[in-house]
């Protein structure tokens, strides 16, 4: 702050100035937090905040948060949910007027006088995390839909239209080629009737098979 200090000689600059910092300082932000616990059915959490503010030169540790709104990818006829075990990062971000009311019944009148106010924090699953802890084996060709923190479990699509789907057992598309490639090159030995005896006879529908097993193998990322 500059000018002239002291009881009566601020400036009016001076005093205006350190009001505005003041009320800034009052106004909250997005903030990251982690999740304490999580309800599924009610679409809310209790949230720790990640944040310390310093107050008079100390650091505090924020109170958790109770039901917290949490923000998942939704439409008006599709939606995508996650489970979001205690420990899942988020980003806290506060409402512009106090929501009570529209979270209660969808009625968008402001509760009461709150604006940016820590009570009326909203949890985003994007972001939260910090860079010192990025997400591992990120895929930077190929969109991924992850199963397991760790990425070994999802779905991954190209660009060019290509998929892979990785379970507990192994990528089910090259599972079910393999599949096919083998009733493909298998024969048929019919042991009893008119054909019995003959040896050995090619499947029917093999061409088409072994097209269907090229197709798979194909399209597998």
């Amino acid at each position: 702050m500059t000018g002239y200090l002291g009881k009566q000689t601020n400036l009016p600059e001076d005093t205006v100035g350190s009001m505005a910092q003041a009320e800034r300082d009052t106004i909250w932000g997005p903030i990251p937090g982690e999740i304490v616990s999580y309800d599924a059915a009610k679409g809310t959490a209790t949230v720790r905040p990640l944040y310390k503010p310093k107050v008079v030169g100390q650091t505090l540790t924020m109170p958790d948060l109770f039901e917290v709104p949490v923000d998942q990818p939704r439409t008006g006829n599709a939606g995508l949910t996650m489970p979001i075990p205690a420990g899942t990062k988020v980003m806290l971000t506060p409402q512009m007027r106090a929501l009570d009311e529209y979270e209660e019944g969808n009625e968008g009148t402001p509760y009461d006088a709150r604006s940016f106010h820590v009570s009326n924090m909203r949890a985003s699953l994007s972001g939260g995390d910090s860079l010192s802890d990025p997400l591992p084996n990120a895929d930077a060709d190929n969109t991924h839909l992850r199963f397991s923190p760790d990425g070994e479990f999802g779905i991954k699509g190209s660009p060019d239209g290509k998929i892979k789907i990785d379970g507990a057992e192994g990528n089910i598309y090259d599972l079910l080629a393999t599949a096919i490639e083998l009733i493909a090159s298998d024969g048929l030995n019919i042991l009893s009737g008119s054909s019995a005896g003959n040896g050995i006879h090619e499947l029917e529908n093999k061409a088409a098979l072994t097209e269907i097993a090229g197709k798979l193998r194909a399209m597998a990322l």
